[in-house]
C-alpha cells in the first residue's frame, strides 16, 4: 500500500469513482470531493501529497481561482489539472496559475499512471529532502503550528535577505537562527551571535563595528566589532529591541548600504546575513517611539513567528521525552519514563517560560526522583515544598502532604475516586484528609 495520499476534486461523480478504484487499486489513497467546500474542509481537516482538479470545478465555473488558491496555500504539493476541452491555452494558463501538470479527457488508463508514477517519484524525493531539513533544524515539535515554523526555516535558509524571528522568551529562536544559518549556504561558516540586551550601551556601537586604535580615551588597540566578524557569513542579533535608537540608524546603514564604519575609520564594505529575534512586540514600540519603523521593515523581511507551548500543548509530552532521554544519557543514569499522571499533569501547566522551562522542569524532576517513572510529586515537590524561614516538623509535613495533594488530584481532574485509586487510599479517608488540610474539593 502506497503512503502517497491524493485527493480527487471534481463533480462529476462517475469519473471519481472510476478513477478511485483505479488508483486505489495501484495502492495510492484516495480521497474525493464534489463540492468547493467539500475539498476546502478535506484540505484544512487532513493532509494530501497530490491533488487532481477539474479545470471547471464546480461545474460552469472557471476551476482557476481554486487552483491559484491550493498553490498559495500548499506551494509545494503537486496539483494535476484535468480538462475536458484539451485546448492549449488552458494548459498554459493551468501552468501559469501553478499547476504541475495538465491532462485531458477521457484519461487513458496507461497515461494517468504514468502520469502519477513521475509525480509520486518526485514527492517521494521531496519527502526525503524534507525529512533530512528538518533532522538538521535540530527542534523538536509535531504539531501543525511547527510544522509551519519548520517550513519558514526551510525556505528562509534559501535567501540572504534578513530575518526575523518573534516570540516569548524560551521557545527556541536562537535554535531558529541557527537553524537557518545552518541549512543555508554559509552553514559551513561560524554563525556570530550577539545577545542585545547584554551590551552596555555606551559600547553597543563598538562592540557591534569595531574601533581604530585612539578613537577615543582607552582604545590602546584597535579592535574589529561583531559585524567584521560575520564578513561572509550570518550574524544573530538576539533581543533586537534592546538597541538604542542612535544605534538602530547606523544598523539601517548597513543593511540597506551593506557598509560598516569603524569608530575613527572610514566606512568599509560588510557582506553579512542578519537574523534578528525579539520577545518584544516590535510594532508597539514603533508606535511608541522607541523603535524605528524602517529597520522594523528591513529586518522583517522574512518574518517567522514561533507560537508559546501554551498554544501548542500536543508537542509537551514529545520534548518532555525528548530532555527526559538526553537527560539521562548525559548523565549516564538508568532511562527513566514519564507517568500517565504526571504526563496529564504536564499537560495542564501553562509554562510561561516556555520550552526552556520545560526542559529544567524535566531535569529537576529526575534529580529529585527516586523511582523509574516520574511522577506528579517528582515534578511539584522540589520546588513548590521550600518552606519560607523556619518551621516547626509538624507544619513541614502538612505543607508536604497540601502540596502532594492537591498535585495528585490536579493529575485526575479533581476527581476523589481517581486520586484515591492512584494513592492507594480509601476513597473516604482521602476526603477527610482534603478537608483537614483544608483543601476544597468539590468533585467526587
Amino acid at each position: 500500500m502506497s503512503d502517497i495520499r491524493i485527493l480527487i476534486a471534481d463533480d462529476d461523480t462517475i469519473f471519481c469513482r472510476l478513477t478511485s478504484d483505479l488508483l486505489r487499486g495501484e495502492g495510492y489513497q484516495i480521497h474525493t470531493a464534489s463540492s468547493i467546500e467539500e475539498a476546502q474542509k478535506k484540505l484544512k481537516d487532513e493532509t494530501y501529497d497530490l491533488v487532481m482538479q477539474d479545470m471547471c470545478f464546480p461545474a460552469l465555473q472557471d476551476g482557476f481561482g481554486m487552483l491559484e488558491e491550493l498553490h498559495e496555500r500548499f506551494p509545494q504539493m503537486p496539483i494535476l489539472m484535468i480538462s475536458g476541452s484539451g485546448h492549449i491555452p488552458d494548459a498554459v494558463n493551468a501552468i501559469k496559475y501553478g499547476a504541475t501538470d495538465f491532462i485531458e479527457k477521457p484519461i487513458a488508463k496507461e497515461h494517468l499512471l504514468i502520469r502519477l508514477a513521475r509525480l509520486k517519484e518526485a514527492i517521494l524525493m521531496h519527502r526525503d529532502m524534507r525529512d533530512l531539513q528538518l533532522s538538521s533544524i535540530g527542534m523538536v515539535g509535531g504539531s501543525p503550528a511547527m510544522q509551519k515554523v519548520f517550513d519558514a526555516i526551510i525556505q528562509a535558509a534559501k535567501f540572504d535577505t534578513p530575518v526575523l524571528i518573534s516570540g516569548e522568551t524560551g521557545v527556541g529562536k536562537e535554535l531558529a537562527a541557527a537553524a537557518i544559518h545552518r541549512l543555508s549556504d554559509l552553514g559551513n561558516k561560524n554563525l556570530v551571535t550577539i545577545n542585545c540586551a547584554s551590551i552596555p550601551r555606551e559600547l553597543f556601537e563598538a562592540e557591534l563595528f569595531g574601533y581604530e586604535k585612539g578613537a577615543f580615551t582607552g582604545a590602546v588597540n584597535s579592535r574589529k566589532g561583531y559585524f567584521e566578524f560575520a564578513q561572509g557569513s550570518s550574524i544573530f542579533l538576539d533581543e533586537i529591541g534592546e538597541l538604542p535608537l542612535e544605534v538602530q540608524a547606523k544598523l539601517l546603514r548597513v543593511i540597506s548600504e551593506q557598509e560598516i564604519q569603524k569608530l575613527g575609520s572610514k566606512a568599509q564594505k560588510v557582506n553579512t546575513r542578519i537574523i534578528s529575534a525579539s520577545n518584544q512586540d516590535l510594532p508597539r514600540m514603533i508606535e511608541e517611539g522607541s523603535f524605528r519603523s524602517d529597520l522594523y521593515y528591513r529586518i522583517s523581511t522574512i518574518n517567522i513567528e514561533i507560537p508559546p507551548l501554551r498554544k501548542r500543548r500536543e508537542d509537551i509530552i514529545t520534548l518532555a521525552e525528548f530532555f527526559l532521554t538526553g537527560f539521562c544519557n548525559r548523565n549516564q543514569i538508568q532511562p527513566k519514563s514519564i507517568s500517565p499522571a504526571a504526563a496529564t499533569w504536564l499537560l495542564e501547566q501553562d509554562f510561561p517560560g516556555n520550552v526552556r522551562e520545560l526542559k529544567n522542569c524535566v531535569e529537576r524532576a529526575v534529580v529529585f526522583s527516586k523511582n523509574d517513572a516520574l511522577s506528579v510529586v517528582d515534578f511539584t515537590t522540589n520546588e513548590d515544598t521550600a518552606i519560607q524561614g523556619p518551621a516547626s516538623y509538624r507544619d513541614t509535613v502538612r505543607q508536604f502532604e497540601r502540596k502532594y495533594l492537591e498535585s495528585v488530584l490536579l493529575a485526575h481532574g479533581g476527581n476523589i475516586s481517581q486520586a484515591a485509586l492512584y494513592l492507594q487510599m480509601d476513597k473516604s479517608n482521602l476526603a477527610k484528609k482534603l478537608s483537614s488540610l483544608g483543601i476544597d474539593n468539590n468533585r467526587k
